[in-house]
């Protein structure tokens, strides 16, 4: 496991992007992440919903702990100031 990208804060799926997700509604194109929430370090960036919502379950069913912390509460997230997921570095 490696730290993707030093560039990027996470930030939590919002209330309403969460229920959304919960009726089956999300943004098809937009790009995901998977995350710690205590101490933000991203482990995965650039996925599909599905794909990122896989990953998680993945990494709790082989107890994968967050090399930064040690937690295991893994979460998916966009990158900070984004509704897509997209971001463009210069």
């Amino acid at each position: 496991m490696s730290y993707t990208n030093h560039n990027i804060l996470p930030r939590a799926l919002s209330y309403e992007e969460k229920e959304n997700r919960k009726k089956g509604i999300y943004d098809s194109f937009a790009n995901y992440l998977v995350y710690c929430p205590k101490c933000k370090y991203v482990v995965k960036t650039n996925m599909y919903i599905q794909r990122a919502e896989a990953y998680i379950d993945e990494l709790h069913e082989h107890g994968t702990v967050c090399p930064r912390c040690g937690d295991n509460e893994w979460t998916l997230g966009y990158p900070l100031g984004t509704l897509t997921g997209f971001v463009k570095f210069s």
